[in-house]
């Protein structure tokens, strides 16, 4: 899990900031993987990003937009106050969080600064996902290096 502090303009032009939560479940990373299933999971659909460039040799931007946005999206949540323990991700009423926050002028604040760079986008995904082993953590870090995607996602080893 991450807390970023997004500072930001809103509406009115009055400056603000906000401290929001981020975190992927090992239950939701294999969610998203399987939502790329017909790509090869998500391996296979970082990997068709990166090879569909445009013939200036740049990744397309309307699928790696989405892609970050996705990813925003799915990793929003809460911590309410009375009990910090928790991580919500909807409302009492099945209403996703995500909603509201994705009217905010701190949504479009932090999603421009993932997509100009001024944000790392790979820190933002590693600081996202799930703990892992020592021995997981090899297996994905050779799996990404075989797969010529080294460096795009890590993910955070459990202390031994």
């Amino acid at each position: 899990m991450i807390k970023k502090n997004i500072k930001f303009k809103d509406f009115d032009g009055t400056e603000g900031n906000i401290d929001a939560f981020f975190n992927l479940t090992k239950t939701e990373c294999i969610d998203l993987n399987l939502q790329y299933e017909d790509k090869g999971g998500l391996i296979g659909y970082l990997k068709e990003l990166l090879a569909n460039r445009t013939e200036q040799g740049e990744i397309r931007q309307k699928p790696a937009v989405d892609f970050v946005r996705k990813i925003v999206e799915m990793a929003y949540g809460v911590r309410p106050k009375e009990d910090p323990t928790l991580f919500l991700k909807e409302d009492d009423n099945g209403r996703k969080y995500v909603q509201r926050f994705k009217q905010s002028a701190a949504y479009d604040a932090f999603v421009f600064s993932l997509l100009s760079g001024e944000e790392s986008l790979d820190a933002f995904v590693e600081g996202i996902m799930p703990e892992i082993s020592p021995e997981q953590k090899k297996e994905a870090e050779n799996m990404m290096k075989k797969e010529g995607l080294t460096n795009l996602i890590e993910m955070k080893p459990l202390d031994a």
